[in-house]
């Protein structure tokens, strides 16, 4: 018998272990009627991009490590003006299309919140509001169970969804709305020092009015309403901007925990 190759020994070994450790599993696309610049930011192990662009009806998939857990969120209205890219909704204040895995700058914006191979195996999700609104977005996973079904944030009518006060606007366009938290800071809103426990954090105007429109989202710090959907760990997920919220309506809410 031959001598076994160590360089087809070493490939076969590499492949197997990266199809253990990494699963192509999130499809970002975008159905808006405009460009988005979609942000990955991870807590653990990294994704090879943290940033790019999506024309309308453009998709692309994502290789993610089967333990990550980050965010995916969604930038608008960007360019580049001497030489630094920025954006009006969702910046990630990095200067460039890639963002900065150190700093992330909360602008509004709307995120999707994974956390993969979670407690026992499973996968969860959130669609979060916390820091504020600036485009639809719903996760679709290929699995359908109780606790595994679509979930979003879709806003039909932005200006009566925000506060007056919280609105942005790109000219005389409303394009987002900022979160109570960000626009004062104050501990009583933002559910800090003496107000860091359910008993002191109250809602304010925005959570509530966001939580009439969008009653799976995570909408502040002690939300007791909050929706965190959990999927077995070998499910695909499917996240777009601009879904209809006719994919949320044909679904029912049965998971209703936080995981630390």
């Amino acid at each position: 018998m031959g001598e076994r190759n160590p360089f087809i020994f070493f490939l076969a070994s590499h492949l197997f272990i990266s199809r253990v450790l990494s699963r192509t599993i999130i499809t970002i696309e975008n159905k808006c009627d405009q460009t988005v610049w979609p942000v990955i930011y991870s807590w653990n192990s990294q994704i090879t991009t943290t940033g790019f662009t999506l024309k309308t009806g453009e998709a692309r998939d994502i290789n993610a490590p089967s333990s990550w857990y980050g965010i995916i969120s969604g930038r608008t209205l960007c360019s580049t003006a001497a030489g630094n890219f920025s954006c009006v909704t969702g910046d990630c204040d990095s200067g460039k299309i890639e963002c900065s895995l150190d700093d992330y700058g909360w602008s509004p914006v709307t995120y999707a919140y994974f956390r993969f191979d979670n407690k026992g195996g499973s996968d969860s999700y959130t669609i979060s509001v916390e820091y504020g609104y600036n485009l639809p977005i719903v996760v679709i996973p290929s699995q359908n169970t109780s606790t595994c079904i679509p979930a979003g944030c879709v806003v039909d009518d932005l200006n009566k969804t925000c506060p007056e006060d919280l609105k942005t606007f790109s000219g005389d366009k409303l394009v987002a709305c900022s979160s109570a938290c960000q626009e004062s800071g104050e501990p009583e809103i933002c559910c800090t020092n003496d107000y860091k426990s359910k008993e002191n954090c109250k809602p304010t105007t925005y959570t509530n009015n966001f939580e009439s429109a969008c009653p799976r989202a995570y909408v502040y710090a002690y939300d007791e309403y909050v929706s965190t959907f959990t999927c077995p760990n070998s499910t695909d997920y499917v996240v777009t901007f601009c879904a209809s919220s006719l994919i949320l309506n044909n679904t029912t809410n049965s998971s209703m925990y936080f995981p630390d």
